[in-house]
């Protein structure tokens, strides 16, 4: 239903603001680098959730959280911009790295992925304004 892209569309950017400010508040050495960048990821995905529903009527439903870029990209069709889909992939692909890899996310790693997130953000809100 497209009128429940709204929803996804606000914990979106729920979750972004969160990873943004905890990147702001972590100070290195923290610790909370894998649990930033997992915020972040999200964040993006919950993104691209909200642009599918809000242009296509639906969502990845997968347990692998790429479909969700090849979902988005179906959504979209000619709207899509491939920077913006290559930066989703980019973020999507340090979710295995971050949760179930046991590497170690300092602070600044996930600061970049932050950056990454805000710059896709900003696409995606933008977009988000144009739906149907």
């Amino acid at each position: 239903d497209p009128s429940t892209a709204t929803k996804y569309h606000r914990v979106a950017k729920a979750l972004a603001k969160t990873a943004g400010d905890l990147s702001v508040l972590a100070e290195d050495g923290d610790g909370y680098g894998n649990a930033i960048a997992i915020v972040a990821i999200h964040a993006a995905i919950a993104h691209a959730d909200a642009l599918s529903i809000a242009f296509g009527g639906f969502k990845s439903t997968e347990g692998d959280h790429d479909g969700a870029v090849d979902t988005l990209l179906a959504a979209l069709g000619s709207r899509s911009d491939p920077a913006q889909v290559r930066l989703l992939r980019s973020i999507i692909a340090e979710k295995d790295t971050v949760s179930y890899q046991g590497i170690y996310f300092t602070t600044d790693d996930a600061r970049a992925v932050v950056a990454r997130l805000e710059a896709f953000a900003a696409w995606a809100d933008q977009l988000f304004q144009q739906r149907p």
